[in-house]
């Protein structure tokens, strides 16, 4: 299941970029918790669907485009991926911003019910209990 688990993720992280948020949206369960209180903008945590909404809704608000690669993933285990992504974000003067951090996904039947971002993969994997 682990690598059905990545599949899963890299189509969402298509569909993202290509700004088809539905798509992802509907990758998630119904009561998905995106927990992104570790994050350097925007540290809070969003519920459901609605939230996942509210969610993506931000970035357009705050950058003239964005793009997220996946640089990694570590399958934790049946239900959980680390994914080391790259966040490609341009302001909307023209000045482009790269960042990392990771994201634990934690997916139940294919779909995501959990999101928490790292600021590093290191983190990711020690908050898992495991090291990098």
């Amino acid at each position: 299941m682990s690598q059905e688990n990545v599949e899963a993720i890299k189509r969402a992280y298509a569909a993202l970029n290509s700004g088809d948020i539905p798509t992802v949206v509907g990758m998630c369960h119904p009561d998905v918790v995106l927990d992104n209180m570790n994050a350097a903008f925007d540290g809070a945590v969003y519920h459901g669907h609605a939230g996942l909404g509210e969610f993506f809704s931000l970035g357009p608000t705050m950058w003239e485009s964005q793009r997220f690669e996946v640089e990694d993933t570590v399958s934790l285990d049946a239900d959980r991926v680390v994914v080391l992504q790259r966040i490609v974000s341009v302001r909307r003067d023209g000045v482009e911003t790269i960042a990392r951090n990771a994201m634990v996904f934690t997916l139940r039947r294919g779909k995501a019910s959990q999101i928490k971002s790292f600021q590093t993969m290191a983190d990711a994997l020690e908050a898992a209990g495991l090291r990098e």
